[in-house]
């Protein structure tokens, strides 16, 4: 149940995220969609999944202070819903600007 209240939660955070952009900005909601999909696919990657820079930087910061080495766990298969929900995102969009869009790409 959490699980699918983080999900929805972060379709929706990123909906209103997408709709001030492009309030703010004065442009298309469906022109701002995509880049900003891939944009918060990228950054829900590098901070909740697998074992990035940024997760390796605090283990190695915590040796450095304390002497104690981390032990190495290989955190591959750890992906969050947070980056579930923002695929999820970008795939709505990128759906939603090819059917807008359809004359364009049909011909």
């Amino acid at each position: 149940m959490k699980q699918a209240i983080i999900f929805t939660l972060t379709f929706l955070v990123l909906g209103i995220l997408n709709s001030l952009i492009s309030i703010l900005f004065d442009l298309n909601f469906g022109d701002v969609s995509i880049p900003l999909g891939v944009v918060c696919v990228g950054f829900a990657h590098s901070f909740t999944g697998g074992t990035s820079p940024y997760m390796r930087q605090s283990d190695m910061e915590t040796r450095g202070e304390t002497g104690i080495r981390m032990p190495f766990m290989n955190k591959a298969a750890r992906t969050s819903f947070i980056f579930f929900g923002s695929l999820a995102y970008f795939l709505f969009a990128l759906i939603l600007t090819l059917f807008f869009y359809r004359e364009y790409f049909i011909g």
